[in-house]
């Protein structure tokens, strides 16, 4: 089967046979050719319109429109598409035309079947040239992409390798703008004693396909001389021609400075150094690492060039740093220094060692810095930490009565289990199991979990921590913690080491704490009104479903926010007070406004009281939506604010003409007129206050209920009826409140 590229050929002649036959003979003498016919110009811009066609085969006498004029409008839209002129009437007028029109290829019918063979050479000839001038521009479009964007300076050349465009990096290394250096030769860039070597590298270039990387002295628009690590290519097409040459390079003057510099001051030292197992190190005043052995590179994996000019303390751990500081200072003020600490090898690994360091000064006694040895403590911890793990694990054994040990032989498998591990298993005393009956008394889903641990820790000498479920004999299932630590002699692992923990309560607890937390989720999330979990910092740890619905933004979103972002009535300050300064046993109320992610302000109030969350002191907050009560509150102010003024209007009326009256004459019964005229005073100033108050009660005072009343009685209109107090009832109330509603009953 063939695995070129399919050739797809659209001819249109305006006879169906010929036009069929023509299809048969070019498929059959080339079987990468894809023919499909139209029999007409209108057919075959409807075809081109539908699918992607390599080339044009075309008639030029046809009904409608001819050839050329095909030609015409397919150059409209596919200037390059590659079309060839097959066609029966032939005449120089004809073929001017369709060379003038851009035609590709111009060929007359002919007898016999060979006109078909090259008829199939020309259009095969006319794709791969048309093929590979797309690729050229693709790659020219990649190139430049490349060339615009590198980070490293580039340099394009003509074919006489003078400078034809540079990049922005370039001018920024060499100094010169763009257009100070297109037009110039090379010679230019390079001293005048290297032009003959970098004349050899681009005349070599010309010839072998391999690209160049060099070392090589540049000189700048100022004059100075930098070292420029250089990358010289040509790019060919696929027909082995040059389709253009450039170079990138950057500035590595630093880089060669500082090695040669390294190189000289190593040459003094590193042969007795190097012989040395222990690290060495020199450190100046400023804690920058300045000489150094083999070894240091060895244990860190840092090379030379990266340690150069280190900071001493990027060797070791953060945590390590106070104590390095410690005996740094100790070294200065006494004179030297020991000190035990984990160096922080370039993949994170920490390695235990025991580091000296000795004062330097120089002739003047003036400070220098530190010269020491270092020594691997390796061996020595593991031994420290096996002889521990064994004392903690008989120590443990010995104290907690739901532990027990065990030690397993690699080298037989038997494996041994203490007295207490026997009792913890419910099984009878007796010889201790090989390892496989051993860990049958796991259930069998959880078993492999054990093997597998095992087994890391004899191949890798890794130790290890998992959970396993143990079924006893009387059926209660129980849970196990196994730890297991491996005891290495040469490098080999000879036994390992163990302990077995009953944690069932432990699970127990787990479970249950899990439950609460789903069931306190529920709950919080099940809430009609907006729930938050803030942190003291004014961080939000948790939101609820309501929340989220409500505010409109993701819960992601909002766990990213602070409750300065959304509320639109507080000031920023007062709510890190408010958050800051939470009662410890009281709940705390305000009223303000959310913002929503669109924009709509929503009156909520808010309640918030202390918490623990996740083990951390925390404010839960919970927003009533208030939208409707401020609503009533409003209309109901408007209602009392409406209703007392149509009230005090007449009422002033009538007070002013009964001053006129009582200055005329003197009458209980206009003694009795004022009274009302005080109450409906009174019932207009607590209609205001209700209605601005709601059902708030501010002022509560002991009150004398049969006085009350009595009071109560004078200032109503009551006729002939008598009133009869048989009470002696105090209570705390109102008194204004209380005095409305006896008046308003006694009426």
């Amino acid at each position: 089967m063939s695995t070129q590229t399919p050739i797809r050929v659209l001819h249109v002649d305006d006879e169906p046979s010929f036009a069929e036959m023509v299809a048969e003979f070019l498929e059959r003498e080339d079987n990468q050719l894809e023919i499909t016919t139209a029999t007409s110009v209108a057919d075959g811009l409807t075809r081109l319109e539908a699918t992607q066609f390599d080339c044009i085969v075309s008639d030029y006498d046809m009904p409608e429109r001819n050839g050329i004029e095909f030609l015409n409008t397919v150059r409209n839209k596919h200037p390059d598409l590659p079309f060839i002129l097959f066609t029966g009437k032939g005449s120089e007028e004809i073929a001017s035309d369709a060379i003038s029109a851009g035609v590709t290829d111009y060929l007359q019918k002919e007898g016999g079947t060979g006109q078909y063979t090259l008829l199939a050479h020309r259009i095969t000839n006319a794709v791969a040239q048309y093929r590979s001038k797309q690729e050229i521009e693709a790659s020219q479009e990649r190139l430049s992409l490349f060339f615009d964007q590198s980070p490293l300076g580039a340099i394009e050349w003509t074919e006489e390798f003078d400078i034809a465009r540079i990049n922005e990096t370039a001018a920024e290394i060499l100094g010169y703008d763009e257009d100070e250096l297109v037009g110039d030769s090379w010679t230019r860039l390079i001293p005048e004693s290297e032009h003959d070597d970098v004349a050899e590298v681009f005349s070599d270039l010309l010839t072998d396909p391999a690209a160049y990387d060099v070392e090589q002295e540049t000189v700048t628009k100022d004059g100075e001389r930098i070292v420029c690590e250089w990358h010289h290519r040509v790019v060919r097409d696929e027909l082995g021609d040059v389709v253009t040459m450039f170079s990138k390079f950057q500035d590595v003057t630093d880089r060669v400075e500082r090695q040669q510099k390294l190189a000289k001051e190593r040459a003094f030292t590193e042969q007795a150094l190097d012989t040395l197992d222990d690290v060495f190190y020199v450190v100046d005043a400023d804690g920058s690492l300045t000489r150094w052995n083999e070894r240091v590179g060895e244990i860190t994996g840092y090379s030379d060039v990266e340690l150069d000019g280190q900071n001493a303390h990027k060797l070791f751990p953060e945590d390590e740093h106070a104590k390095i500081n410690d005996a740094i200072t100790r070294a200065i003020d006494e004179g030297d220094a020991t000190v035990e600490a984990d160096v922080l090898t370039a993949s994170g690994e920490r390695i235990p060692y025991e580091l000296t360091g000795k004062r330097l000064t120089d002739p003047a006694g003036e400070f220098l810095g530190l010269v020491g040895v270092g020594r691997d403590l390796s061996e020595r911890k593991e031994r420290e930490a096996e002889l521990k793990f064994v004392h903690d694990l008989l120590d443990r054994t010995e104290r907690i009565a739901d532990v027990g040990g065990w030690e397993i032989d690699t080298g037989t498998d038997e494996v041994f289990w203490t007295d207490h591990l026997f009792e913890m298993l419910g099984v009878e005393y007796g010889e201790a199991p090989a390892l496989e009956e051993a860990l049958d008394v796991y259930l069998e889903e959880d078993r492999a979990r054990v093997a597998s641990a095992i087994e890391d820790a004899v191949a890798a000498g890794e130790s290890f921590d998992v959970e396993a479920r143990f079924e006893r004999a009387d059926g209660e299932i129980r849970w196990f913690r196994i730890q297991g630590e491996p005891v290495l002699e040469d490098g080999e692992v000879v036994t390992v080491r163990g302990a077995v923990q009953d944690i069932t309560d432990h699970k127990e607890r787990e479970r249950k704490l899990s439950q609460a937390r789903q069931e306190y989720e529920e709950l919080f999330n099940g809430m009609n009104d907006t729930g938050w979990v803030v942190d003291p910092d004014g961080s939000i740890l948790a939101v609820n479903d309501a929340a989220v619905k409500r505010l409109g933004y993701s819960r992601e979103e909002l766990q990213s926010m602070t409750p300065h972002d959304f509320d639109a009535a507080t000031p920023d300050e007062e709510i890190s007070r408010l958050i800051a300064e939470m009662p410890e046993d009281e709940v705390q109320v305000f009223e303000t406004v959310h913002e929503t992610k669109t924009g709509e302000e929503i009156p909520v109030e808010i309640s918030s009281s202390l918490i623990t969350y996740q083990g951390q002191t925390a404010v839960l907050s919970i927003g009533r939506d208030i939208s409707d009560r401020k609503q009533r509150e409003q209309q109901l102010e408007q209602f009392a604010s409406i209703v007392s003024h149509d009230l005090r209007n007449p009422l002033n009326v009538a007070q002013g003409n009964l001053e006129l009256a009582q200055e005329e004459c003197d009458s209980d019964f206009l003694d009795t007129v004022a009274q009302a005229h005080e109450r409906m005073q009174r019932l207009i100033a607590d209609l205001l206050t209700l209605a601005r108050e709601g059902d708030q009660v501010s002022d509560m005072k002991v009150v004398d209920l049969a006085a009350l009343a009595e009071r109560c009685w004078q200032t109503v209109a009551t006729g002939d009826a008598t009133l009869q107090v048989e009470t002696d009832l105090q209570l705390r109330a109102d008194r204004s409140r209380l005095k409305q509603l006896l008046e308003n009953r006694l009426c």
